[in-house]
């Protein structure tokens, strides 16, 4: 007969590995998106486009806007980056998307364009910085 407290290690482990399971298994809901990773892993973006370029960055799974991305739509608040600042610089905690909404734009060394408007998704553990590369903006990870 097994005792009380080896009844209760072995329930306190079979509970421990299905909550590991969830954690490990489940996708991230769109309710999670906005949040900073264990709480300090932040998506960041840094705007170097000069003023004539119109930079937004949006917070995924909150506000009442729409922002379509490459991985889907999403509920959005949206926020307009001005010339030289940051996401954090304008109160923006975690930012979750980018994009240039009056010309094209590229990452990843022009391998990817997006066109004007388009928004990029990213992830917690990123950040991108934009320039003026080639003679039009270029967002790329940092």
């Amino acid at each position: 007969m097994r005792s009380m407290v080896a009844r209760r290690m072995a329930k306190a482990t079979t509970l421990l590995a299905a909550t590991a399971g969830l954690v490990v298994f489940s996708p991230a809901s769109q309710a999670n998106a906005g949040e900073c990773s264990l709480g300090f892993l932040c998506g960041y973006v840094q705007n170097k486009l000069p003023s004539s370029y119109t930079m937004k960055i949006a917070q995924l799974g909150m506000g009442t806007e729409t922002c379509r991305t490459e991985e889907g739509t999403f509920t959005c608040k949206t926020y307009w980056l001005p010339s030289g600042k940051t996401s954090k610089d304008i109160g923006v905690k975690d930012a979750d998307a980018l994009t240039v909404e009056n010309a094209a734009w590229t990452t990843n060394n022009n391998r990817t364009w997006f066109a004007a408007g388009a928004w990029e998704k990213i992830s917690n553990v990123e950040s991108r910085l934009c320039v003026v590369e080639g003679g039009h903006p270029a967002c790329y990870q940092n």
